[in-house]
């Protein structure tokens, strides 16, 4: 796992044209705003939405990338993604803008049951994705790996439900809402199609 987001963790293992393939773990124990479970009886899954577009939104009616450095200089999409962990976010970034109806490539509903999990960060997506903001990161802060066991786990595979516009796409837990969210979203730069990809079965 290397992303935390809105008190639960992301995992990337792949994105292309035609699917995203993630792992989801919660509560996490994010220190703000936790995420409260029954002590007894507690539900047999969790029910989160996931919400994609392409390309991202933009980020306060500017192109998402605006902003954001590396070595200093502006971050270009269009180049490199091999140092995707290095990219500086600015003083006061803001979150990205609510999507336009037509870039939504995904609006999906998935389950998370309830099964304990040892969640690991940073991941094997470290550098294949990156938060549109700063965000709470306990692995990042003290420089060391965080190994944590989770009560809620799931991995899944889902088809885009239209062809991604751009080589990146943006994902968001909160339906990229309300402006000022207590949360991250993920930008995710596509690769090439795996035999995790929908297209290969």
């Amino acid at each position: 796992m290397t992303v935390w987001s809105s008190d639960a963790a992301f995992e990337l293992h792949g994105a292309c044209q035609h699917s995203l393939r993630f792992s989801f773990a919660a509560p996490v124990g994010y220190p703000y705003a936790p995420a409260e479970m029954a002590d007894e009886n507690p539900p047999p899954a969790l029910f989160r939405r996931i919400q994609a577009a392409s390309p991202p939104p933009t980020r306060q009616g500017a192109p998402w990338q605006t902003g954001l450095t590396l070595d200093g200089q502006p971050f270009d999409p269009d180049g490199p993604h091999d140092r995707l962990a290095d990219i500086k976010h600015p003083e006061g970034a803001t979150n990205l803008d609510q999507p336009a109806p037509d870039t939504v490539i995904l609006n999906w509903m998935f389950d998370v049951p309830r099964q304990q999990h040892t969640i690991t960060a940073p991941g094997d997506d470290q550098n294949k994705l990156l938060l549109s903001i700063p965000y709470w990161n306990p692995a990042e802060a003290t420089g060391q790996t965080i190994t944590q066991t989770v009560d809620y786990y799931a991995t899944h595979r889902v088809e885009w439900t239209q062809k991604p516009e751009t080589d990146w796409v943006a994902v968001s837990f909160d339906d990229f809402f309300p402006k000022d969210r207590d949360s991250a979203d993920i930008l995710i730069p596509l690769g090439e199609c795996d035999q995790l990809c929908t297209s290969s079965q």
